[in-house]
């Protein structure tokens, strides 16, 4: 539990590097430009990659940089697409952002492809389905159905079994990749 509350204040401090802050800002790019090309099925459900930058934000930088990147990239991603920015799933974006960085920043090898797995169960059956949901209901998105409720379980469960092994077999080889680039620079 002492890691957790110390990844903050670590992960603040590296919102003072210039590579942070240039990292992060190609990382909202990608995530805005992944939103875009999202496959939609139905009225309320998206499939897309985007998360994917957030958790590699979180896992180079960490909770407080993954968080404004969440921020940052719903707001700007609605405002380019159009759509009145809906504060509550600002807040669940944030959310997403906590959790990919409190569960990936610092964390390596075997321990970042578990983790990189147990971020995307959290993100998607916590953050998506139960908070997400809520929120689209009570907007008015979504009607207050158990079939609709039903068929949300299974898509999140669907992309579940194909995320998670993206995530895992993803984040190491963009650390490793980060890694050497970054050492070469300090030659």
């Amino acid at each position: 539990m002492k890691g957790f509350f110390y990844s903050f204040p670590n992960s603040a401090k590296e919102l003072k590097s210039v590579k942070c802050l240039a990292t992060t800002g190609i990382l909202i790019a990608i995530f805005i430009i992944l939103d875009f090309f999202s496959i939609k099925i139905g009225a309320f459900a998206k499939v897309n990659f985007a998360f994917v930058s957030l958790a590699v934000v979180g896992m180079l930088y960490g909770p407080v940089p993954a968080v404004l990147a969440a921020i940052a990239g719903d707001m700007l991603g609605c405002i380019i697409g159009g759509q009145a920015p809906l504060p509550l799933l600002t807040v669940t974006a944030a959310l997403e952002g906590l959790v990919y960085g409190v569960c990936l920043y610092k964390r390596g090898g075997k321990r970042l492809a578990v983790m990189a797995v147990v971020s995307r169960l959290i993100d998607s059956f916590v953050v998506n389905l139960l908070l997400n949901t809520l929120v689209l209901m009570s907007a008015g998105f979504m009607s207050r159905t158990w079939e609709q409720f039903g068929i949300r379980v299974g898509k999140i469960s669907a992309e579940a079994v194909i995320y998670c092994p993206l995530l895992a077999a993803f984040l190491p080889v963009v650390l490793r990749v980060f890694k050497t680039c970054t050492a070469r620079q300090a030659k």
